[in-house]
Order: structure tokens, then C-alpha cells, then sequence
């Protein structure tokens, strides 16, 4: 499954491999990017739902249980598609002024990523119950056809289309819908139930809703300035501003494994009353591997004049001209996404400590401090919609509210006991 989940990854992150031909109109690869932006945020609580009804799905036997976990499942599907609904009422309504935000001229890139966000809604369900019921073969396939459908989709839009970022967009929209279709097929035995008592929702709310939250923090740390970068910045640095925010992000994708491996480790380590090694070895792992690719990513931003004037002295040398040619033709921007690179590999670095550090406080169920982190999350996002000027504004704001993040849930950590293990005689949940 961790292979699967990398490989899926890796799928998904391979789409930017179109973005030398959309960055020949300006704004359409930042278009694409800000997009995506929007999917994810509108992604924001599926982590949180598929763990649920993992949960939910290992707990259910084969009677009543299970028919109430279909119903659950299908309520949970109502709620998300009337928040869908209104969502789009409300950008219907306000339809000029959200695309004069994106600076876009047509929305049909906007209603293909509406549409995908209605299918990713409902995607956590079928993967978090065939995760539950151990159909790990389908899961796998589903994450396969996800990031494998985005990406062939995707480059096939883009050459019969153009490098649009709808074309782009109806690759994402693809992926998911397979994803969907193959998470499906192996639950179709769940239409069969029926019937069954009037459904306790409240506890259920309340058991479950710490699960379905948590994520959420992670979710928007990792991706708020999406929803706010294009309204900042012109086309062209839109374009290179996604550049530097993709490179930076893909050190999430890199080191997130880690922190999903450690969850059920520490879950099991809880339960038996031993010590917090794990912890501490993820940490240092994330740190070494992070801190790695943080280095490479300084040193190239530190370096990249003496590459821009290396690649001028051999511009007319070789099969290679013709690359060198487009690279010193957007050096302006690539010049500007080197600067903001650091800064989004420190920040991201920040979130994936953070991203340990709330997956062990969750293994140890320590779920009432998690208000913290929504303090945090809630001022990061008022001050995205407010303060930034300029592309660096915005990239150190990102750092800032992920170093403080990691800070805080570091002295949460150490608070609440659970970095030794003993967070049940450390306080009442």
C-alpha cells in the first residue's frame, strides 16, 4: 500500500511535466495551479473521512453494523453534495468577481474543477470502507487510476486541446472519475443492505468528528495560498510563483509517507504502554531527508545566477541549444521562482514536522488541544486574504505560520506527555 501510495503520488506530481507548454500563453500554468489549489482545499476533509470509515469498516460485521455503516456513508454523501450545491449557488452568484479574481477569461476550467471536487468528495467513503474491509488490491488501483488517469489524461487534453488550463483540468477530473468508478466496483454487494433502526448521529458526530477535522489543519497549511496567490500577482509570476510552490510542495509529497506509516505503529505502541521511540525516529528522519533536499533546493536558488551565466557561455553549443534557448528566454521568471524557493522549502520542511507531531497526538487520542492548531490555521488564512503585496510576502507569510505551527504543536507534544508515551495519565481527554 505505501508503494501504491508514493507511486500514486508520484503520478499526480508528474502532470507538472506540462508546464514548459502552458507556460508558452502567460497565466495558464499559474491558472492550473491555483485550480488545484481550489480542488484541494475542497479536498481538505477527505483525509479525515476515509479514516473514519476505515474505522467504521474494520468495526462492522455482517448484520446490522454494516447496514448501518452503508447508511452512514450515504448520509455523509448528502451532506457533501448539498455543500457542493450551495458552493456552487454562491460562485454562480458571485461568478464575475471570482473569475476577475483568477484573472481568468473563460470559466470552463472553473467548472471542471467543481465537478472533480464533487467526485473527491465522495471518494473518501469507497476508499475508507475498502480500506476497512482489507480490499487492499482495489485501493490500490483506485490510488493508481487516480494519479495514472490524471496524468495520461492531462498530457493527452493538453496536445489535442492546447495548453489551456481547462485541458489541464479535465486530466484531473478523469483521474478521479476512475478512481471512483474502481472504488466502487468491489462495494457493490453494500446496495444490497436494507432496513435497519433509526441511526444514533450525534454520538456517531462526536466520535468521529476529531478524526474527521484533524486533517483539515494539514490539508490548508499545505495549500490555503492557492486560493489567494493569483489575485496578487500578474500573469507571468503567477505562472513561476506555481513553479516554486510545486517543487516546494513535492517535499510534502516526498516525506508524508512517514508520518502515515508511524499512525498505526503509535495507535498499537499506545495500547501495549510503551515508550514513544517511534517518534522520535520519525523526526529525525523527516530531518534528515528534509533537511537534505532543503539544502539542495538553497543552494540551487544561491547558485542559480552562475547557472544562468553558465548556460549563456554554451547557449549555441550542441543538440542541448534548443533547452538552453527556453530557459534564458524566461529567465526573468525562473529567476523569481528561485527566489521564492527557499522559502517554500522551509516552509513545507515546518509541515511535515507538524504533520508528525498532530499524527501523534491523534494516535493518543489527545483530541481537545487540537484547538489550538485551528486558532492558527483560521489567523493563517485571514492573513493570506490580507497581508501579502508581492510574491515574497506571501512565501515568508507561508513560512512563518508553518514554523509556528510546528512550534506549537511541539509544546503541545511535550505538554500532553505523548512524546514519551504517557499521555493518558498526562491529562483528561
Amino acid at each position: 500500500m505505501m508503494l501504491c501510495n508514493t507511486l500514486a503520488g508520484v503520478l499526480m506530481f508528474g502532470v507538472h511535466i506540462l508546464a514548459p507548454s502552458m507556460l508558452v500563453q502567460a497565466g495558464e500554468y499559474g491558472l492550473f495551479i491555483a485550480l488545484l489549489g481550489v480542488l484541494n482545499v475542497m479536498m481538505s476533509f477527505t483525509p479525515g473521512i476515509q479514516t473514519v470509515f476505515t474505522y467504521e469498516a474494520v468495526a462492522a460485521g455482517d448484520g446490522e453494523a454494516r447496514q448501518n455503516l452503508v447508511r452512514y456513508a450515504m448520509g455523509v454523501i448528502k451532506v457533501t453534495t448539498w455543500f457542493w450545491v450551495m458552493l456552487v449557488v454562491l460562485i454562480m452568484l458571485w461568478r464575475k468577481q471570482v473569475m476577475s479574481f483568477y484573472k481568468m477569461e473563460e470559466p470552463w476550467a472553473l467548472g471542471i474543477t467543481l465537478v472533480a471536487g464533487l467526485l473527491q468528495l465522495w471518494l473518501p467513503v469507497a476508499m475508507g470502507m475498502l480500506q476497512g474491509f482489507q480490499r487492499f488490491s482495489w485501493l490500490g488501483w483506485a490510488l493508481l487510476t487516480n494519479g495514472g488517469g490524471r496524468l495520461l489524461a492531462a498530457v493527452t487534453f493538453v496536445a489535442l486541446l492546447g495548453g489551456a488550463a481547462s485541458s489541464a483540468m479535465l486530466g484531473a477530473l478523469t483521474g478521479v472519475a476512475f478512481a471512483c468508478f474502481v472504488s466502487l466496483i468491489p462495494l457493490r454487494f453494500l446496495l444490497e443492505t436494507r432496513g435497519g433502526r433509526p441511526l444514533q448521529w450525534m454520538p456517531w458526530i462526536r466520535r468521529m468528528l476529531p478524526l474527521a477535522l484533524a486533517p483539515v489543519v494539514f490539508q490548508l497549511m499545505m495549500s490555503a495560498d492557492l486560493v489567494f496567490f493569483r489575485s496578487i500577482l500578474n500573469l507571468e509570476e503567477s505562472d513561476f510563483y506555481g513553479i516554486a510552490g510545486t517543487l516546494g510542495r513535492g517535499l510534502v509529497m516526498l516525506l508524508g509517507p512517514l508520518a502515515g506509516v508511524m499512525f498505526p505503529k503509535l495507535i498499537q505502541s499506545n495500547r501495549d504502554g510503551k515508550a514513544n521511540v517511534l517518534l522520535w525516529n520519525t523526526l529525525l528522519g523527516t530531518l534528515v531527508i528534509g533537511g537534505l533536499v532543503c539544502l539542495f533546493f538553497v543552494g540551487l536558488a544561491w547558485g542559480w545566477p552562475n547557472v544562468v551565466n553558465a548556460l549563456k557561455e554554451s547557449s549555441g553549443n550542441g543538440t542541448a541549444g534548443g533547452f538552453v534557448a527556453r530557459v534564458l528566454a524566461k529567465e526573468q521568471g525562473l529567476g523569481f521562482a528561485m527566489d521564492l524557493l527557499p522559502w517554500f522549502a522551509a516552509g513545507m520542511l515546518c509541515l511535515c514536522f507538524s504533520n508528525v507531531l498532530l499524527s501523534n497526538l491523534l494516535a493518543y487520542q489527545q483530541y481537545r488541544v487540537l484547538a489550538i492548531p485551528f486558532i492558527i490555521v483560521l489567523g493563517y488564512v485571514i492573513c493570506l486574504a490580507t497581508l501579502p503585496q508581492n510574491g515574497k510576502h506571501l512565501v515568508q507569510l507561508i513560512f512563518l505560520f508553518n514554523l509556528l505551527l510546528m512550534v506549537v504543536l511541539m509544546g503541545l507534544v511535550f505538554w500532553t506527555g505523548t512524546w514519551r508515551g504517557t499521555s493518558s495519565q498526562a491529562m483528561d481527554r
